[in-house]
């Protein structure tokens, strides 16, 4: 649905889209939690609740259209609003969400001590509205759009095919699949390995979403702080450290004598997780920073453009939080979890290799070009 809102966003505006979005959310999850009061089957009828099971899927599918449509409404306004510092606005949009990831697990646990189910869905859709309430008032009104607005100065397949936003594309995927790669399997190795108990586990798992919200305003601030160095330098680095942080997390099966106590595994999953939060702000960058046509200068992106990257940028990133889980999965069914960590390091270093090829190929590319530029005659 990120595609869809990205490319209705034009047509009916970003502040409508993201009001949309807030309301259909919290209206969706405090039915969600509404629906513990529905009545309760015959304990001895062993078949399926089917109306219980149908309003489940029906509120957690309006749950995930509102929040697609209020993220990449979000996104469009952060770089339409500010096309001079899209990049540190968006990376204070992923602090955002760091800090929503370290404080939702927590806000989650204390309300159902309070009240059970429908006090965290309840207090958490009740939130949302306030937040729809707060918009509503801050956020001014649209009153007409540009014309130049109103359509993308891109197509959909110039987007697609455009080197910047395809490479985007398929990197941010793979963050993706790293910051949820672990959800399915560590849960599992912490009881069998370290015998920990579901609170202690719990708060190895709250590691992962506190250094999401290191990472974001380091990244940030280093790409504000040293725009030369090439965004694909910083991403292969990226890509290798993280190839190192997988093969000791494990610990990996290739390194016969690596011991992993829990201190370093709880370091590895931080390290991890400010790794990949580091990435999704370098992947930004590179889908959102001016595009050059193949034939003329500089193209900026106007607001349409900008809310079609937003929608496909959001798109794969939630495909790669799919998948990720799922293929974690079935690797842990066959495999170790040494080994299964051992494959997205490999995956890394694989990774790693492809984006220095394709920053190299682009630097003799250019180099060609301005000494064919140099040399051409100014007079025929």
């Amino acid at each position: 649905m990120f595609s869809v809102f990205g490319k209705l966003i034009p047509r009916i505006g970003a502040r409508r889209t993201l009001l949309f979005g807030e309301l259909v959310c919290g209206i969706s999850l405090i039915t969600f939690g509404l629906l513990e009061y529905l009545p309760v089957p015959d304990p001895t009828d062993k078949s399926i609740d089917v109306t219980y099971l149908v309003l489940v899927i029906v509120m957690r599918i309006l749950q995930a259209l509102g929040a697609s449509a209020y993220a990449t409404a979000a996104m469009t306004l952060l770089t339409s609003a500010f096309p001079d510092d899209t990049i540190v606005m968006l990376g204070y949009g992923e602090i955002a969400i760091g800090i929503g990831s370290t404080i939702g697990p927590a806000l989650g646990s204390l309300l159902y001590r309070l009240g059970g189910f429908m006090t965290v869905f309840g207090g958490i859709g009740g939130l949302i509205i306030l937040v729809f309430l707060v918009s509503w008032y801050l956020l001014p009104a649209e009153s007409h759009t540009k014309k130049e607005d109103e359509k993308a100065n891109w197509t959909l397949k110039e987007i697609l095919t455009h080197p910047n936003v395809l490479l985007s594309v398929i990197l941010i995927a793979f963050f993706g699949m790293l910051c949820t790669m672990n959800n399915p399997i560590l849960e599992p190795e912490l009881r069998s390995k370290f015998g920990l108990s579901q609170d202690l586990s719990s708060l190895v798992f709250l590691t992962v979403p506190v250094f999401y919200l290191i990472s974001a305003p380091i990244a940030t601030n280093f790409r504000k702080k040293f725009k030369n160095f090439d965004n694909l330098y910083c991403t292969t680095i990226n890509f290798v450290l993280a190839a190192v942080v997988y093969l000791l997390m494990g610990p990996s099966p290739l390194f016969v004598h690596l011991q992993r106590p829990l201190w370093l595994l709880i370091v590895t999953l931080g390290l991890q997780a400010f790794l990949a939060e580091a990435g999704v702000i370098f992947t930004l960058e590179l889908a959102f920073i001016p595009m050059n046509t193949r034939s003329g200068p500089t193209r900026e992106m106007n607001t349409a453009t900008q809310a079609l990257v937003s929608g496909i940028w959001l798109t794969t990133f939630a495909f790669g939080e799919f998948l990720s889980p799922i293929l974690s999965g079935m690797f842990i069914e066959k495999m170790s979890y040494g080994w299964t960590t051992t494959i997205y390091g490999v995956m890394c270093l694989v990774l790693a290799v492809i984006v220095l090829l394709i920053q190299l190929y682009r630097v003799i590319r250019n180099h060609s070009r301005k000494a064919d530029s140099e040399n051409k005659p100014l007079l025929n």
